[in-house]
């Protein structure tokens, strides 16, 4: 029986074997394969207008390297997502791997099996990210006309806005160890909070919603358990507003229970951005930084920043249990993380497989469904 058509894949490797046996196995799979034989050739077969769903890349290779294509792609497309295949799984390698803008990371040799499921998960994903920005873009067109029925939006979803809690638990003591306060509001146009904060990124008030998380978060605050730390996102752009910086605020008075999690890139300069966090931590606050593992995530920031909490992003715990190797570079992160003096947080644990393999590998602060989803208020969490 054919298979299915599922989408194009571009595989780039140097050695023809290894390119016939993707091709193959992904072939099998139902997949439309394109084979590159180093990265400039990737690149040119991109710039013919080829659209791909995914693409495989090996790191050492003649002409330009998988690091070298990746940023090369990443110059036309920000969203296509690329998967590197290495014979040297060091943490280096995987580090710089996902600061380079892989998704993921695969091990020669590797299983026919994880292959096929690393591609089409990586495809599934591209999916999404393309429905979403076709969506976004649509959104921006129908709001362009009229810039001021957007700002009105804007301050009625702000005016509508409320926090969520989720919390996050500390396995081995068995107790909650903080709780993640997550934006919401109840204005409907406004109500997913990517569009929440990119409106406020275009309208220039960031400062505003950021104060508005901050107050509102302060006020729940008598209600949280008093041995529970309070997590708060911090926008880049939020370290040039001096209210964040001010001991006489709401959140300022209640500094060192709470832990800023540096969300975004944008705004956040390499020079002054340790300053203005060295600022913040002698106001009593602790730093985390947030979504490690993402594409977009500066894993420069462990260094620079110096947080006290890294936070694992989801996308490195979902089927964790799976993939050995990927097992392998999670065990390793966190091990980096406990060397530098900081505690790990894994977000977005769904299973109750993904979460013995966390546990296994020395991570027992742990956050998502499988334990508690965000809510009103403070849901205490029987462990």
């Amino acid at each position: 029986m054919t298979p299915t058509h599922l989408g194009r894949v571009l595989v780039v490797d140097d050695d023809s074997a290894v390119r016939r046996v993707c091709a193959r196995v992904l072939g099998a799979e139902g997949w439309n394969v394109t084979l590159a034989e180093h990265g400039r050739a990737a690149v040119e077969e991109i710039g013919k207008g080829e659209q791909f769903d995914c693409v495989l890349s090996d790191v050492n290779m003649p002409e330009l390297d998988g690091y070298g294509l990746v940023t090369a792609l990443r110059k036309s497309d920000e969203d296509l997502p690329v998967l590197l295949m290495t014979g040297d799984p060091s943490l280096d390698g995987a580090v710089k791997a996902l600061d380079h803008g892989a998704i993921s990371y695969i091990t020669k040799p590797f299983q026919h099996e994880a292959l096929a499921a690393a591609v089409a998960r990586a495809a599934r994903r591209h999916g999404v990210v393309r429905m979403r920005r076709r969506a976004e873009s649509v959104a921006r067109a129908l709001y362009e006309p009229d810039q001021r029925d957007l700002a009105t939006r804007f301050s009625r979803a702000l005016e509508r806005s409320w926090m969520a809690f989720q919390p996050i638990c500390d396995m081995t003591n068995r107790c909650v160890f903080a709780y993640e306060a997550l934006l919401r509001t109840d204005e409907e146009s406004l109500r997913r909070t990517d569009i929440f904060i990119a409106t406020a990124e275009r309208l220039g008030k960031v400062h505003e919603l950021g104060r508005t998380v901050r107050n509102a978060v302060a006020r729940a605050a008598t209600d949280a358990p008093t041995d529970s730390l309070l997590f708060v996102n911090v926008h880049g752009l939020e370290l040039d507003d001096e209210d964040l910086f001010s001991a006489d605020t709401a959140l300022g008075k209640m500094a060192p229970r709470v832990v800023l999690e540096i969300t975004e890139r944008t705004g956040l300069d390499e020079a002054a951005g340790p300053t203005r966090v060295a600022m913040l931590r002698k106001l009593g606050y602790r730093i985390a930084v947030d979504d490690l593992g993402a594409g977009y995530a500066a894993l420069g920031a462990l260094a620079s920043l110096e947080p006290e909490i890294v936070k694992l992003d989801m996308s490195l715990i979902r089927d964790l249990d799976k993939h050995p190797k990927k097992r392998r570079v999670v065990a390793a992160i966190a091990t980096l993380c406990r060397e530098l003096g900081g505690k790990v947080v894994a977000e977005g644990v769904e299973t109750e497989a993904e979460l013995n393999v966390l546990i296994e590998s020395g991570i027992d602060l742990i956050q998502g469904y499988l334990l508690a989803r965000p809510a009103r208020g403070f849901t205490p969490v029987k462990l």
